[in-house]
C-alpha cells in the first residue's frame, strides 16, 4: 500500500512539474565546479540584500562592457541560461548577470513571492550597482519575461534592448491545471521540494499579476524582441499575438515564431539570442 502511494504521490510530483514553465534541472555546487573546472570565463557568485532576502546571482564578462541581466522563469535559476552566459563573444562584449530569483537556487530557497513588483525591486538593485555604461539589456524567459517587461515599463530610458523568450504574459491565457491547486494543499505541499512549492505559489497568483501590467505595456519604448516556439505546450502561442498587440511603443519590436521549438528557447536556440545581441549579420535560422 505505501509503495503504490509513493508511486501515485511520484506521479503527482510529474504532472505538477509539467504546469511549470522551464523545464526542471537542478545541478549541484560539484556539478557546477566540475563544469567550470577547465573553463576561463568562470562566473563569480555573489549576494545581494534586498530588504529582508539574500539574493544570489552570476557575474562574469567585462566590467566596463554593457550590462546584460538574465531573468530565469519558473522554476530555475541562474544557471538555467549556461549556455549565454557561458558564450566568449558574449563575455567579451557584456557584463552578464544571471540571477536566482527570489525563492529558488540560493535566493532564500523555500520562500514564495508572487509579487512582479518584489522580484523588479531586487532587479533595480543589481542594475544601479553594476550599470556603469549606459542603458542595460534585459533578457526575461518564461516567468521572468513579464519581470524583465516590467522593469522596462518603468525604467524606460535604463533598457537599450528588451528579449522577452517563451513569455507567459496574457492573463486572459495564463493556463492552470487542476493538480496546481492539488499542490497548494497542505498535505500536499510539506512533501513537495522547495522550488515547486514556491512555483506553485506563483502559478496561482500570475494571472493576478499579469493583471497588474496589462495597461502599463505602451510604457516600452526600447527596441524588443519576442520569441516562441512553435512546439511550446506550455506556453500558448496567444502570448505572441498579445505582445504583438501590447508593444505600441516599442522601438521596432521583432516577433519570432520558431516552429521546431518548445519552451526552453533560452538554451534550444541560444545562437539566435547571441547573434542578436552581437547584432551579427548572419543569416538568422528560424527552425
Amino acid at each position: 500500500m505505501l509503495h503504490k502511494w509513493k508511486i501515485n504521490f511520484s506521479g503527482l510530483c510529474m504532472l505538477i512539474l509539467c504546469s511549470c514553465h522551464f523545464p526542471v534541472h537542478i545541478l549541484t555546487d560539484e556539478q557546477i565546479s566540475k563544469h567550470y573546472a577547465n573553463r576561463t570565463g568562470k562566473p563569480e557568485l555573489k549576494y545581494l540584500d534586498y530588504k529582508n532576502a539574500h539574493i544570489h546571482y552570476a557575474i562574469v564578462g567585462d566590467s566596463v562592457k554593457p550590462l546584460l541581466l538574465i531573468i530565469h522563469g519558473s522554476p530555475g535559476a541562474w544557471y538555467s541560461s549556461m549556455k549565454l552566459i557561458d558564450d566568449p563573444a558574449l563575455q567579451k562584449n557584456f557584463r552578464i548577470i544571471s540571477v536566482d530569483r527570489l525563492g529558488y537556487g540560493k535566493s532564500d530557497y523555500g520562500v514564495s513571492e508572487p509579487s512582479i513588483q518584489h522580484h523588479v525591486g531586487y532587479i533595480e538593485k543589481l542594475v544601479e550597482k553594476y550599470n556603469n555604461s549606459g542603458k542595460v539589456y534585459l533578457i526575461g524567459s518564461s516567468y521572468g519575461a513579464p519581470i524583465a517587461a516590467s522593469f522596462a515599463m518603468q525604467h524606460p530610458d535604463m533598457v537599450q534592448e528588451l528579449y522577452l523568450v517563451s513569455p507567459v504574459i496574457d492573463p486572459a491565457h495564463e493556463k492552470m491545471f487542476w493538480f496546481s491547486y492539488v499542490a497548494k494543499l497542505a498535505p500536499v505541499s510539506v512533501l513537495l521540494p522547495g522550488y515547486l512549492n514556491v512555483a506553485s505559489d506563483e502559478k496561482s497568483a500570475h494571472r493576478r499579476q499579469l493583471r497588474k501590467l496589462e495597461s502599463h505595456w505602451g510604457q516600452i519604448t526600447c527596441k524588443t524582441y519576442v520569441f516562441m516556439g512553435g512546439k511550446d505546450h506550455l506556453a500558448s502561442q496567444v502570448n505572441l499575438d498579445f505582445a504583438k498587440k501590447k508593444l505600441t511603443h516599442a522601438k521596432d519590436p521583432e516577433f519570432y515564431l520558431l516552429p521546431n521549438t518548445g519552451h526552453a528557447i533560452i538554451y534550444q536556440r541560444t545562437d539566435l539570442l547571441v547573434s542578436l545581441l552581437l547584432k551579427r549579420n548572419d543569416p538568422l535560422v528560424l527552425h
